[in-house]
């Protein structure tokens, strides 16, 4: 499969997918590309290509609703470990929070129900177990430990603004907390693909516009001009070259 002839199917699958509710299921798209030598790395690339732009590829995509439902509800099968630095990082941490709660999970609700100021920082004490874990469990090598308990913290805080009197308190609170952790992760990581595949653009517009000029170094060539050279669509290259710094 020619590069051209690929464009042209990455363009027809978007716009299939556009059209049914920005998404598509992964057996139409290896249906798509069966004639060429897609292997399963490269339809991953293109997986990853589609969930950047907003598209749901489903049954692959993480953010499958179904996927979801499990991942909020089963804990990570396999947890990276902290690393020195991160368990001497968490020493720190917890040392700062000063000593612990005294009073009862119980009596700091009644506290806080009863519109008592001083018992969220207490409940916020109380909770850092909570915290800690959720951090623990989604530990990754890309996300610095430390913004995981920042953002445990934020889901902690959150959950408190819209708390209710309710039995399980500390249950629900804990899935709050988690599902903060979780969103974050699956944030960065998305952001980290969509990155990956500017660099990746980056380099090929690099490669094709040195194969393009390779007779004569220095000429100068208009996006437009690129775009019809190169095949490519105008915002594309738009938004390559902004992210080099290029005018």
């Amino acid at each position: 499969m020619d590069i051209l002839e690929f464009q042209n199917k990455l363009k027809e699958i978007q716009t299939l997918a556009v059209n049914n509710g920005k998404k598509v299921h992964v057996q139409l798209v290896e249906k798509f590309f069966e004639d060429g030598d897609m292997d399963a790395e490269k339809l991953k690339r293109v997986y990853d290509y589609l969930e950047v732009q907003g598209i749901r590829v489903e049954g692959f995509a993480r953010d499958d609703m179904e996927d979801q439902r499990r991942e909020e509800t089963v804990p990570s099968q396999e947890r990276i470990p902290l690393t020195r630095e991160e368990e001497e990082y968490l020493r720190e941490y917890l040392d700062s929070l000063g000593e612990q709660v005294e009073e009862t999970e119980e009596i700091l609700l009644k506290k806080y129900f009863s519109g008592e100021v001083s018992a969220r920082d207490d409940l916020t004490r109380l909770y850092q177990k909570e915290v800690v874990e959720a951090a623990k469990e989604f530990n990754c090598e890309e996300i610095f430990f430390g913004d995981l308990l920042q953002e445990g913290n934020m889901g902690l805080l959150t959950a408190l603004e819209k708390a209710e009197e309710q039995e399980e308190f500390r249950s629900w609170i804990t899935g709050e907390i988690r599902n903060a952790v979780r969103r974050f992760t699956q944030e960065q990581t998305r952001q980290k693909k969509e990155d990956n595949i500017l660099v990746e653009k980056v380099r090929t517009l690099e490669a094709k516009v040195k194969e393009l000029t390779e007779d004569d170094k220095d000429v100068k060539y208009s996006v437009e001009e690129l775009a019809l050279f190169l095949d490519m669509d105008i915002e594309d290259i738009r938004s390559v070259l902004r992210l080099t710094g290029e005018e």
